[in-house]
């Protein structure tokens, strides 16, 4: 198809030729312009009004609801930050001190347990101040600042309440964990050890002797001491009103550093059985779940345990009973994982 050639006329021409309108025409098209022009002011003018008005009740909004907030939340963070200046302590009589200490304790206790661990040290800080004698609010707070993951303010509540109550078994077993968590493992079985003397003298109604020996046999595995973990964990299940499955599964792995390979598996067995018959009375879903994991992860371990000692047989049987669960709990990497290694079996 041919181009068709674009004139190329001078712009003067052009212009020009542009305004070659006849006068009566050229006063129409001008009326024409300044009406458009007026209504575009007019409706400028009408949108600056619009949005005035829009400002103005945003504003007032915002004011009427900061008043609201106000009058219906008097306290500010900076006030709650000082509220012992607002309490006003010092002026306090010491019974009134006392009974603040105690009512701060408790709900710092209960604000931790419910995750806000903040405002739990906010109340336990009050607490102290109002009675620094009293314990309690430093072991609590110490466990705030342990889950904070302040590890130095941790241990200096710890300290201040063994300092203020030296047989205080919750306090001793609490600065064990911090000590533990900081790979401090001599330090935590010595604060384990007293805590368990403390407990025998004055015994908790929070932890039991069985708590602080499995804590103790733990802290020993970790440290490869594998005898002393053994010999802790079966005085932890000698202790056990009832059977826990970490005990049987923490001493399985002692069992199994020391070589002795029918005993761990065993153990595997016992574990997973408290779970098989616990599981039902679990408080959630979570904890089921978690218990089946263990079950899971327990079955497979032994199944490792028979092929080392060359049960090939018991090895199966093992690894049959941990893909059932995983097949159950839809976890089909887990399936497929041990559907090969039973298939390797001979």
């Amino acid at each position: 198809m041919p181009i068709k050639k674009v004139s190329k006329k001078p712009a003067q021409t052009r212009a020009k030729k542009s305004v070659a309108i006849a006068p009566k025409a050229l006063n129409a098209r001008i009326e024409k312009d300044e009406r458009k022009i007026v209504r575009l002011e007019s409706s400028r003018f009408a949108l600056y009004i619009y949005w005035m008005i829009i400002v103005f009740f945003v504003g007032a909004t915002f004011y009427i609801l900061g008043r609201s907030y106000s009058i219906l939340n008097p306290k500010t963070n900076v006030e709650v930050v000082s509220e012992s200046a607002v309490i006003n302590i010092a002026q306090m009589t010491p019974a009134a001190r006392a009974d603040l200490a105690v009512d701060r304790a408790k709900t710092g206790k209960a604000k931790l347990l419910a995750g806000n661990v903040i405002t739990a040290i906010a109340d336990l800080s009050i607490a102290i101040e109002a009675a620094p004698d009293f314990v309690d609010p430093y072991i609590i707070r110490g466990e705030a600042f342990m889950q904070t993951g302040d590890y130095n303010r941790a241990m200096e509540d710890f300290n201040m309440a063994i300092n203020l109550d030296p047989v205080n078994s919750v306090a001793l077993y609490d600065r064990a964990i911090l000590s533990a968590r900081m790979e401090n493992f001599d330090a935590a079985l010595v604060d384990l050890a007293d805590a368990l003397s403390a407990n025998n003298i004055r015994p908790s109604d929070i932890i039991s002797n069985r708590d602080i020996m499995s804590r103790r046999a733990q802290i020993m595995l970790w440290n490869k001491d594998f005898e002393g973990a053994v010999v802790n964990y079966n005085a932890a299940i000698a202790a056990s009103t009832v059977a826990s499955y970490e005990d049987f599964a923490g001493r399985a792995e002692a069992w199994t550093a020391l070589g002795m390979y029918q005993q761990a598996a065993d153990d595997y067995l016992a574990a997973i059985t408290i779970i098989s018959n616990t599981i039902q009375n679990a408080d959630t879903n979570e904890q089921r779940n978690q218990m089946s994991r263990a079950a899971l992860s327990f079955f497979e371990k032994s199944g490792a345990l028979h092929v080392t000692m060359g049960d090939m047989e018991g090895a199966r049987t093992d690894l049959e009973a941990a893909y059932t669960l995983a097949a159950t709990m839809g976890d089909t990497d887990t399936t497929n994982r041990l559907q090969a290694l039973i298939n390797d079996l001979k």
